[in-house]
């Protein structure tokens, strides 16, 4: 015989993305029941990212070919984008966000005899020093740094300069309550 709780609807849950015009007036109190209220302490925001792709079932014209920036909060992070003269402001709570991969783009380091910056590494000076200090190009590169954001709902791919990976690392390492955070380091590549 059957049961009434075979009867019972099933409650699906479906998350959408949402997001907000970066001018509206009362910003802060739309923004809370998603992300809760600014962090007070420690690093409050990232540095500067370039969208590079957005992929979501509901498409944002604004955010092709865009900068954003992060900024951390009780319950999830604030994507404030920038483009010409509109921003938009996605709250991304933390529950939502599946993955989250931060990658240090690959080192080139080659310095040369007798340059400034060569001395400093035989030194050991850290290469995060010492590679301001190079006389030619070639003794050091870096490539961007990336980010990848997948939610329930998007996916988002961001790049950076790669000098400033050191500052994203301790940003996002902060952010205890992701579960999926990986931080990706490759070796440098000795010239």
């Amino acid at each position: 015989m059957p049961t009434l709780k075979q009867y019972e609807p099933k409650i699906i849950e479906v998350r959408t993305m949402h997001y907000f015009d970066s001018n509206e007036s009362n910003l802060r109190h739309k923004l809370s029941p998603f992300i809760g209220e600014p962090l007070q302490s420690g690093i409050k925001g990232s540095t500067s990212y370039f969208i590079k792709q957005f992929e979501a079932d509901t498409a944002i014209n604004l955010l092709n070919d865009s900068k954003g920036i992060f900024q951390a909060y009780t319950k999830g992070l604030l994507l404030i984008t920038f483009k010409s003269n509109r921003s938009l402001s996605i709250p991304i709570p933390y529950q939502q966000i599946k993955k989250l991969v931060l990658v240090k783009g690959q080192e080139t380091i080659d310095p040369f005899f007798p340059s400034v910056m060569w001395m400093l590494l035989k030194l050991d000076v850290r290469i995060e020093i010492a590679r301001y200090f190079r006389m030619h190009t070639s003794e050091y590169s870096i490539e961007p740094t990336v980010l990848e954001i997948q939610t329930d709902s998007y996916l988002i791919h961001l790049e950076t300069n790669g000098y400033t990976f050191q500052s994203q690392e301790a940003f996002f390492s902060q952010l205890t309550e992701i579960e999926k955070l990986r931080i990706i380091k490759s070796a440098p590549i000795a010239g």
